[in-house]
């Protein structure tokens, strides 16, 4: 597949220029998220990957990134920005996994668990189809888990919580300053980058959950792509021999160490989470086909992961809670057939839902909405009815 299909793909009719070693990060960020929950032992030690979690903030560099360039792309080219075409791309995008992988597990869930966790379950589905799952989890989280609750199936959907509010807000701050001046563009995303991270560095002790979960401690990672990408706007991409070979195997060694090496667990994000950021936007302003690390991230294989990385990442966590709860105590081979089972249930949805939904030429405009508006009403009422329905089967099987 050449390299002008996969961005059509990738960024539909946004038309930006496709860089193979984005979606090599891409995969870089999964892996580590994989290997974090997947808790594999290694010489005796299963906490290798205690710090991969950190792929997460990884995902939010490329995702402030790729959404700047879009916005500025089109504001250079048009002289105006669509908010509908965004957000259709956006919904394209976000939605039509989303909700695949919430059908295939509802059933599974709904008779799997019981109780509070099976109510907790109902309202994170609810949650996650508003994108406010991050909140949920900050409001009850804590609370139910002092009652014995689990997190879910559904608790890495938080991120996704956390994308769409930044896709809500960014847009209109970004406007707003070009409205006033666009002199003040640069300082506006660095006045807000340093009172994000500020920020994050005071709430980290302070109150954990409201740090981990929300965007006002988030936002500056977020923003750490966004000011490559006006940076690469405004002066274009780097060009220098020294630098393009250099600084992307820092980026690759700071991710790696902060993961591997650095021992630190602490209550991110912090000054510290600065490190695998900084890390992840070097290999971004720096990384190309002409270096080493550019073209190792280009491979087929990492481009492969990249590429289907977000039905991954929605897929591996319910896949992974499901077998803990019938496997308490799983070996490696185990954990290895729970990521192959990812993988393929990832592979189905990226070509089978993610690929179709996010092409115009197979679903227009109105069908589209009309059909997501559809499925997201029978989840919710899957979900509002599902406990009722639970109680009743099985009294009628008592």
């Amino acid at each position: 597949m050449s390299h002008a299909i996969f961005a059509i793909l990738l960024y539909g009719e946004d038309g930006l220029t496709y860089r193979p070693e984005i979606d090599g990060l891409r995969a870089i960020a999964v892996m580590l998220v994989i290997l974090y929950h997947g808790g594999f032992e290694i010489f005796g030690r299963t906490g290798w990957f205690d710090n991969g979690d950190i792929g997460v903030d990884v995902f939010f560099v490329i995702s402030g990134y790729l959404i700047t360039s879009i916005i500025l792309k089109e504001l250079r080219e048009t002289g105006a920005f669509s908010y509908r075409n965004f957000y259709e791309r956006r919904t394209r995008r976000i939605l039509p996994g989303l909700f695949a992988v919430l059908l295939a597990i509802f059933p599974v869930y709904f008779f799997l668990l019981d109780g509070l966790d099976l109510d907790f379950f109902f309202m994170t589905v609810i949650a996650s189809i508003a994108f406010c799952s991050n909140i949920l989890f900050y409001i009850v989280g804590s609370d139910l888990a002092e009652q014995g609750v689990e997190v879910g199936p559904l608790i890495h959907t938080w991120s996704l919580g956390i994308e769409e509010q930044f896709y809500i807000i960014f847009p209109v701050v970004l406007l707003l300053s070009l409205r006033f001046s666009p002199r003040v563009i640069l300082p506006v995303l660095i006045f807000l980058f340093f009172i994000s991270l500020q920020f994050s560095d005071f709430m980290a002790d302070r109150n954990q959950n409201f740090n981990f979960f929300m965007l006002s401690s988030r936002f500056w990672e977020l923003l750490a792509g966004s000011l490559l990408a006006y940076l690469e706007q405004e002066h274009g991409a780097v060009r220098h021999r020294l630098l393009n070979l250099v600084m992307p195997v820092i980026g690759l060694c700071m991710i790696i160490w902060y993961v591997l090496l650095s021992g630190i667990h602490q209550a991110v994000p912090n000054y510290v989470t600065v490190i695998p950021v900084l890390g992840a936007a070097f290999i971004i302003a720096f990384a190309s086909r002409d270096n080493p690390v550019g073209r190792l991230l280009g491979t087929k294989p990492f481009v492969a992961v990249g590429l289907m990385s977000y039905s991954l990442y929605l897929w591996h966590w319910p896949v992974f809670f499901f077998f803990k709860q019938i496997q308490p105590a799983p070996e490696n081979l185990d954990r290895l057939g729970w990521v192959g089972l990812s993988f393929l249930l990832s592979g189905l949805t990226y070509y089978f839902v993610e690929q179709p939904f996010r092409n115009r030429a197979f679903i227009s405009i109105k069908p589209f909405y009309i059909l997501l508006a559809l499925v997201a009403a029978f989840i919710i009422l899957l979900a509002v009815f599902g406990a009722p329905s639970k109680h009743y089967l099985l009294s009628k099987i008592d």
